[in-house]
């Protein structure tokens, strides 16, 4: 399911940020969450769009986040950012609205509920621009 797939990218995306290196741990998760074939190319697929397109990503959100640096915003919810903003701009067989919904969904769970009202206005804003 496509759902534990973002979830395994989000967990190595929190994971790199957290210790400030790339990690291994995608493989790891991939295993332990027992994804299927199409699953594991579409996690992949999406863990390497971020890691590709990162810098752009990251300007995104600098821009979009008024009054907040990119490093003052909490690793949980760039993370869930990443992830929404790749899916909306990179992925085109994936609908924005459902890019945001998952990423919000992971928010829901990693977050607090004032991130995931932070989270869901930059996602509106981008969705506007696309």
């Amino acid at each position: 399911m496509r759902r534990q797939a973002r979830e395994v990218v989000y967990k190595t995306l929190y994971s790199e940020l957290f210790n400030d290196e790339k990690s291994n741990l995608i493989d790891e998760l991939i295993k332990e969450e027992n994804l299927n074939e199409s699953d594991t190319a579409f996690c992949k697929k999406l863990y390497e769009t971020i890691d590709k397109n990162r810098e752009e990503i990251d300007g995104i959100i600098s821009e979009l986040a008024k009054n907040y640096r990119l490093e003052r915003i909490f690793s949980t919810d760039r993370c869930a950012l990443y992830i929404g903003i790749c899916e909306m701009k990179f992925f085109d067989d994936v609908p924005n609205i459902v890019a945001i919904d998952e990423a919000l969904s992971l928010c829901r769970v990693y977050s607090t509920a004032e991130s995931l009202a932070f989270v869901n206005g930059i996602f509106a804003e981008v969705k506007k621009r696309l």
